[in-house]
């Protein structure tokens, strides 16, 4: 059993749904601090040749050690159209934009509480538009008592009988340069994903961009070009 274990971001990398389809089950990590100003929040797309960051305003007033769970977007500042539009203008004019946006489109218009939910609904919905099966589970749901940092990761994974971890190569340092996790069986990989080019609009690639960048300019190639980039580090 293959589990890599995340924070649900916004509109992920593609890197992040390349871990979700080589792992056998994929955990939100949705019971830890949120932090300000992260990729929980925001993404990059391209725009006129240029990185474009896009953002969902969140309220934090008061709330220094909220969960991520129970993050609420700030509806004084947020505007779902706006989002809308911004994909419509920089991606309407791709290939398969028009497979896949009116359920992305219904997503913005449906999750307007909770950013947690915003951010899962629209990993799982793109995640089974590109023919990923793997399993998704939360956090909350798994943890029966307080844990932190390698000892929660531990306790998760051997919770759900896991005998690999997989984790992006900056993780590393995080994890203490360990193989295993302390008395486990449970082996510790790492992955990298290369960004080779793919049909993007105009000139000037851009790389480390959110998954709609490739999903809308490749389509159904999208998992073949994930699969093409994903590379384990021995």
């Amino acid at each position: 059993m293959k589990i890599a274990i995340s924070q649900p971001t916004f509109l992920p990398w593609q890197g992040y749904f390349a871990l979700i389809d080589y792992v056998d089950e994929f955990i939100f990590l949705d019971h830890v601090q949120f932090i300000k100003r992260s990729w929980m929040q925001r993404n990059k797309i391209k725009s006129n040749n240029e990185e474009l960051l896009i953002r969902i305003p969140v309220e934090t007033k008061g709330k220094r050690y909220q969960m991520l769970r129970d993050v609420k977007i700030n509806l004084n500042h947020y505007d779902c159209n706006k989002i809308i539009k911004t994909l419509y203008i920089n991606y309407s004019k791709s290939k398969f934009f028009n497979k896949y946006f009116s359920q992305i489109k219904e997503i913005f218009l449906t999750e307007q509480n909770y950013l947690c939910n915003l951010n899962v609904a629209l990993i799982k919905l793109i995640a089974a538009q590109i023919g990923i099966k793997t399993k998704f589970l939360n956090s909350q749901n798994l943890i029966e008592k307080k844990l932190e940092k390698i000892d929660l990761l531990s306790y998760l994974l051997e919770k759900r009988k896991a005998k690999e971890y997989i984790s992006t190569i900056g993780s590393k340092v995080y994890l203490q340069n360990i193989e295993k996790f302390p008395n486990t069986d449970i082996n510790i990989l790492y992955y990298e994903y290369n960004h080779k080019r793919y049909n993007q609009q105009k000139k000037n690639f851009i790389s480390f961009l959110s998954i709609v960048d490739l999903l809308f300019n490749e389509g159904p190639d999208t998992l073949k070009i994930l699969r093409e980039n994903f590379k384990l580090i021995k």
